[in-house]
């Protein structure tokens, strides 16, 4: 299995993630994150991954980095996330 570390700015999970402590984030049914980092010059992209069912990601919050147990499906220029009314 493919393997990302990645620091990010900002980390958004879909609604199939379930939280299990404070740093692991176990998948309830194929899931998707949506990762945006921001390079040296602060130019930010965007990552899109696609995870199994029951597959972990790992967050550290304290060093803004996430261990996501594949590689990005998609990865766009900018910071493409939308925030949405809950």
């Amino acid at each position: 299995m493919e393997h990302t570390a990645l620091e990010f700015t900002f980390i958004e999970f879909d609604k199939n993630w379930t939280r299990a402590g404070t740093v692991q984030y176990i998948a309830t049914s194929t899931a998707q994150v949506i990762v945006v980092a921001e390079g040296a010059t602060g130019v930010k992209t965007t990552y899109w991954f696609k995870v199994p069912k029951n597959e972990i990601v790992l967050v550290s919050y304290n060093t803004n980095v996430a261990y996501i147990p594949a590689k990005c499906v998609k990865k766009t220029g900018g910071d493409k996330t939308r925030c949405q009314k809950g």
